[in-house]
């Protein structure tokens, strides 16, 4: 045959064998087989010279190829194998440095499928070294696919700096290569290591890359890799979403392992969204393809999580087994130990010490303590090598044993250990979304802790596990913006397309509506790229204690000023309250009666603010309004006994409540917050303070109101018309002293980070301010319901307000329910008057609301002045 005839046989080849690279094991198996039919017409005498080394060369690099599609096809390793073996006879044709080549690149292979099917990690990197060890005769690919594959075997040992070293270097090999898909499937992986290693924005940012080089790659491996990175930050929606997209595409691409371990890392996404049945289905499902894969590791930490999901709502009092059936599940957790320390780890994780974990926890629910401190006697200290996850359970389970053993001291160590676990791994998170996020990982360990202090009948001691926790995922992730110019167009790109959409009239529904999905496509690309930024915030927020606010109150010489922490427990709506002299627990009944009558306010106050509906449905709207109200004040506020000064504290749904709006806090100072937040005591400023004042497209007194509001300032910045533009007021949010918006807003419950207030160009969303440090500013959002919040998995709220809060303002006054454009410019004007004399934003709140006659639903969120920030 002629070279030229070689070339095409290497051409075909090289597209066989990135099929491979692909997953695409049926298309690869199909082409080498032709391939090596096509060769084997030859034979071994009828080729000489330098096409007898490519026509050998060929022959042992095409089964190895084939060896490596049947093996992802059937998972018969034997069959394999022998595959291997006819590569090596091949081999045996060519003479001294290509040999040796392709003996080490078969040894390597061997290392590949021995690591994949017979879990023996360290035999396969005994392999791998062989091929590294001709670097100066091997190629590129193969140097690349050698690191990777070690990279693999070393990860499993738990050597994941070893590992990331690895994949770096495939990288490097991979691009003097030219295999682009290669280079794509390393970052990919190195991505990966670097999350174990606790970098999820890096790990994500190389992820992103991958899938910019290769795009079309359909495997379920990105999709995956992504999916374990998101359950790690907490955005388990998100990974849920992308696991029921890879799962498919794995098993459709012969990927068994991968599609085992999908159904697993779903299972955990599952249980941590409380789906505790389809988190027990699918643990089965990974348990079941995982022994007969033969990979006894995953087998055992999938049955460790089949226990855990059964456990789950055991510990949320969701159902209640009789003891014998708690021994029971622990005795088979305890048979998981002893099976999981014969597996031993896989990629980090000992599914003997995850087993542990979930049999002490049964056996904390059986009362049996000794057998429950006798299993977590045996586990690691720390388990500094494991998953944050593990490593936070292992806490909370030490926390429930010691409270339960009455060591109260013991207990609260291991909950602080585990929050400053979490605290410093909400420090390497740069969005806000992502650091609310991670306080899913400490719900447990909080649960943990409040109801250790509720039984301790000490309210002081309960106010201050609430803001335990609280504290730990306070504030921002970044104090600069993110240097991301595009996401930047990305925002600018969205808002257009919104500001199009918003001038399209009831005829042009279906253009506004393609235009509205477009936007929120962009949208959803600019989270994912805002999930990449490191954080840079530096330490987070020491939480705030009962003495601490009895002292801040008494130093303040006001006996009657409150703060009110409210929490659910059991079902249970509760109140630990603090003024100067007391604290003490008030109990107000089932959560789920306040949460009706919240809901009911919402649709009162749109049906009032709605000019269009004609005036008798109105005047019933109101009435139901006053009632609502009053029987809200009823349940809130006349247990409190609160005549003075009130702070509320709460989540969903108080935070939806019109506090100032409930007959009794008339005239009264109220702020709102979701925790205990520190703040800086601001004297009254002695120079000129800055205002901007801004008036929205569609707001009918919008003009009028932001003159009026400007006339109350020295000096104001007013901007209306086409001059009232994003740029214009994210600048002013970052250097202006106040800040008014007479704006339309929009709080979407959904992206609650794209609530947005409506500008000239388009709506300015509550995403792109994030990492802007605000200079202590007050900020009045006169915009219907932009001061609403949807609280995510985990117990943080996200909104509008909560971020500009979180990024350094003193105080956001914002309505949480319908408020008419007419009632807002007669409000506002007198709220500033009050505001420029006194400086006291909640002061001024109250003074201008109260003679107006018709409920306002307009709220202060603001911190407790006085208790020091450092």
């Amino acid at each position: 045959m002629s070279g030229t005839g070689f070339e095409a046989l290497a051409e075909r080849f090289e597209r066989a064998r990135d099929w491979n690279t692909r997953a695409r094991p049926s298309r690869a198996r199909r082409e080498f087989k032709a391939l090596l039919r096509d060769l084997g017409q030859y034979g071994d005498t009828g080729v000489v010279g330098a096409d007898r080394v490519t026509w050998a060369w060929l022959i042992a690099r095409s089964w190895m190829g084939l060896a490596q599609a049947d093996l992802a096809i059937s998972g018969d390793l034997p069959t394999a194998l022998e595959a291997l073996d006819r590569a090596l006879d091949a081999a045996r044709l060519l003479d001294g440095t290509e040999r040796r080549r392709i003996e080490a690149v078969t040894a390597g292979q061997r290392g590949l499928f021995l690591l994949r099917v017979a879990g023996e990690p360290a035999e396969a990197i005994r392999l791998f070294d062989q091929v590294l060890a001709v670097s100066d005769a091997g190629a590129p690919r193969d140097l690349a696919m050698a690191y990777l594959n070690r990279a693999f075997a070393l990860s499993d040992l738990g050597d994941v700096h070893g590992a990331l070293a690895d994949n770096l270097a495939a990288v490097r090999h991979a691009e003097a290569a030219g295999a682009p898909v290669l280079v794509a499937f390393a970052r990919h992986n190195a991505g990966y290591y670097l999350s174990m290693l606790g970098n999820a924005p890096a790990a994500l940012a190389e992820m992103a890359a991958a899938r910019e080089i290769a795009p079309d790659q359909d495997d379920g491996i990105p999709l995956l890799g992504r999916a374990e990175v998101l359950y790690g930050v907490g955005l388990l929606e998100q990974a849920e979403a992308l696991l029921e997209e890879a799962i498919p595409q794995l098993l459709k691409a012969g990927r068994r392992t991968d599609h085992a371990i999908a159904e697993y890392v779903r299972a955990r996404c599952l249980l941590a969204l409380r789906r505790f049945e389809d988190a027990s289905t699918f643990a089965a499902r990974a348990r079941s393809h995982f022994t007969a894969a033969g990979y006894e590791q995953w087998a055992v930490l999938a049955r460790v999580l089949e226990l855990e999901a059964l456990l789950a709502p055991v510990r949320r009092r969701l159902q209640t087994p009789t003891n014998r059936g708690l021994l029971r599940r622990a005795e088979q957790a305890l048979a998981a130990v002893r099976d999981g320390d014969a597996a031993g780890p896989v990629l980090g994780q000992h599914p003997g010490h995850a087993a542990r974990l979930v049999a002490a926890q049964w056996l904390l629910l059986a009362g049996d303590l000794d057998r429950a401190r006798e299993t977590l006697a045996d586990l690691p200290r720390g388990l500094a090598r494991a998953p944050l996850t593990m490593r936070v359970q292992h806490y909370t389970v030490q926390a429930q044993l010691a409270f339960a053993a009455g060591s109260r001291a013991k207990g609260l160590r291991a909950v602080r250990a585990g929050l400053d676990l979490l605290a410093d791994h909400r420090t390497r998170l740069g969005s806000v979304e992502s650091v609310t996020a991670a306080a899913i990982h400490g719900e447990d360990l909080n649960h943990v802790d409040v109801r250790a202090a509720a039984r301790t009948g000490r309210p002081a001691v309960l106010f201050d596990a609430l803001e335990r926790g609280r504290a730990t995922f306070a504030g921002t992730g970044r104090v600069t913006p993110p240097d991301d110019p595009e996401a930047a167009a990305l925002l600018t790109e969205a808002r257009g397309l919104l500001a199009k959409a918003r001038e399209l009239g009831a005829a042009e529904a279906k253009d506004r509506e393609r235009l509205t999905r477009r936007a929120h496509r962009i949208q959803n690309e600019v989270r994912e790229r805002s999930w990449q930024h490191a954080g840079n915030a530096g330490a987070v927020q020491r939480p705030t204690t009962a003495r601490e606010v009895r002292r801040v109150l008494s130093e303040r010489g006001d006996d009657t000023a409150v703060v009110a922490n409210f929490f659910v427990l059991d079902g249970e709506l509760r109140c630990v309250r603090v003024d100067a002299r007391t604290v003490r627990t008030i109990e107000f009944g089932r959560s789920d009666d306040v949460t009706e009558r919240v809901r009911r306010l919402g649709a009162d106050f749109a049906m009032a603010a709605n000019d269009l509906i004609p005036a008798p449905l109105r005047a019933a709207a109101n009435a139901s309004l006053a009632r609502n109200l009053k029987v809200l004040d009823d349940i809130l506020l006349a247990p409190l006994r609160a005549d003075g000064d009130l702070y509320v504290v709460a989540r969903e749904p108080l935070l939806s409540v019109p506090w100032t709006a409930l007959p009794s806090r008339s005239g009264l100072r109220t702020a709102v917050n979701s925790y205990v937040a520190r703040g800086r005591s601001h004297a009254r400023p002695s120079g000129r303070r800055r205002l901007l004042a801004a008036a929205g497209p569609g707001v009918r007194h919008g003009t009028e109101e932001v003159h009026a509001v400007g006339s109350q300032w020295a000096g104001a910045t007013v901007l209306t018309g086409d001059d009232a533009v994003t740029e214009h007021v994210r600048t002013a949010l970052a250097t202006h002293d106040v800040v008014h918006l007479a704006t339309h807003g929009q709080h979407d419950a959904d992206n609650p980070l794209f609530a947005s207030i409506d500008l000239a160009d388009g709506p300015l969303f509550a995403h792109e301010l994030d990492g802007t440090p605000l200079p202590g500013s007050v900020v009045i959002l006169s915009s219907c319901e932009v001061g609403g919040s949807t609280q995510v998995l985990g117990g943080e709220v996200l909104g509008l307000t909560s971020v500009l809060l979180r990024l350094g303002a003193r105080a956001v006054i914002a309505s949480v329910a319908k408020l008419s454009d007419e009632l807002a410019a007669r409000v506002m004007p007198r709220l500033h008057a009050h505001l420029r004399e006194s400086d006291d934003p909640e002061a001024a709140l109250a003074a201008a609301l109260k003679d107006v006659a018709e409920p306002v639903p307009l709220v202060c969120f603001s911190s407790v002045e006085g208790l020091a920030s450092a």
